[in-house]
């Protein structure tokens, strides 16, 4: 990675943070239950192939991604590692699946099933899978009795073994009688296993949110936290209330360089459609970064960044490649300098959680459209 100082925008990796991170999430889990990375949509902008190898080397044994394409990637980072695919298989990927052994297809289904089981005979490949229960979120997986059945026809094949059986919490992070819910559904369908003569798979359930929020019961031997691992806490409060000020450390930073400094007269407009007109004189930056590098045009006149220290608002709409940010009231703003759209400048920090509020989003969505022309500086322990 060519040195920042060279580079126009670019967003910073402290693997450090992730492994700080990764430690205090199993303080909360305990000993017993297993980390399963989730490393999916490039995990979560910060870089799969680091990060993933990252969390291998810290004894993370099983890693998450949504599809076939992270799954490779995954592989290539972390070869010792199983690498859990959450999103269903497409039948034209289910071949490419089976011939990774460590690769966990996730099942929602009995068409599913059959499509894999028979492409594992005419490969000759036994492969392990996981099945999905759907308690609440009613996006993938199947309910008790078609999980039962997909556990029955799984007891009788050749060449698929359930390794694991998981559901999804919807509202972990807001509502936690309803994520309750969800856990009795899970504990539910354990009893009515049993009593039909089944004992149900490993289970996993628990994400950032609920890693905090719920404590995890006896048969769940995994959790997945996302969020987390990056150093974004939802609901701050309450891991704060756990772990103190900084219960969490991110990993991600992200800057840009002042590529022009302007002093604007009064009544002068800033950017497309003139949205913003000076009524006083101005100083104003324009920042090496704009939508096309994931600064969401929403953060247009009410987002901010920061320089030498300073709160700048953003001024105008913000365009493809650039940024303006009035710099009035910052002393000595130069050609070359730093800015800082997520992370620390001085004693002021902008996080995520600010950026997703300004672009009215969530911080998921804020960490995933950093684009790729975004270099990732890898920050090594």
């Amino acid at each position: 990675m060519k040195s920042p100082n060279i580079l126009r925008c670019w967003a910073e990796i402290d693997l450090a943070a992730l492994a700080f991170n990764l430690k205090r999430i199993r303080s909360l889990c305990g000993k017993h239950v297993e980390i399963i990375g989730v490393v999916k949509a490039d995990a979560y902008g910060h870089g799969l192939f680091a990060v993933a190898r990252s969390l291998a080397v810290a004894g993370v044994r099983t890693l998450a991604v949504a599809n076939i394409l992270e799954a490779r990637a995954a592989s290539l980072a972390a070869p010792d590692a199983d690498i859990l695919l959450l999103s269903p298989l497409l039948p034209d990927e289910i071949p490419d699946a089976i011939r990774h052994p460590r690769w966990l297809p996730t099942l929602s289904n009995g068409m599913e099933f059959a499509a894999l089981e028979k492409a594992a005979a005419c490969l000759r490949k036994q492969i392990r899978a996981h099945v999905k229960l759907d308690t609440g979120m009613g996006r993938l997986g199947a309910f008790q009795d078609e999980i039962l059945q997909l556990l029955r026809r799984a007891s009788r094949s050749e060449w698929i073994t359930v390794a694991g059986l998981y559901s999804h919490l919807a509202s972990a992070d807001t509502d936690r009688d309803d994520s309750l819910r969800q856990v009795r559904r899970l504990q539910d369908f354990c009893a009515f296993a049993s009593r039909s003569g089944f004992h149900a798979p490993p289970l996993h359930l628990q994400n950032s949110a609920g890693i905090l929020r719920l404590r995890p019961f006896d048969s769940i031997v995994a959790a997945r936290p996302g969020l987390a691992l990056y150093g974004i806490p939802q609901p701050w409060a309450a891991w704060r209330r756990r772990f103190g000020m900084r219960p969490l450390k991110p990993v991600l930073s992200w800057k840009t360089r002042v590529t022009l400094v302007r002093d604007m007269p009064r009544g002068a407009t800033i950017s497309y459609a003139s949205t913003f007109r000076a009524r006083r004189r101005m100083r104003i930056a324009v920042l090496a970064a704009g939508y096309a590098d994931g600064v969401s045009r929403k953060l247009s006149n009410r987002g901010e960044v920061l320089i030498r220290g300073r709160r700048c608002r953003i001024l105008g709409r913000v365009t493809m490649d650039m940024t303006m940010a009035d710099v009035t009231e910052v002393p000595n703003v130069r050609w070359g300098d730093v800015a800082v759209l997520i992370g620390r400048s001085g004693r002021e920090e902008i996080t995520v959680l600010d950026v997703a509020r300004w672009a009215e989003t969530n911080a998921y969505e804020s960490l995933c459209n950093i684009s790729k022309r975004v270099p990732r500086a890898v920050l090594e322990r």
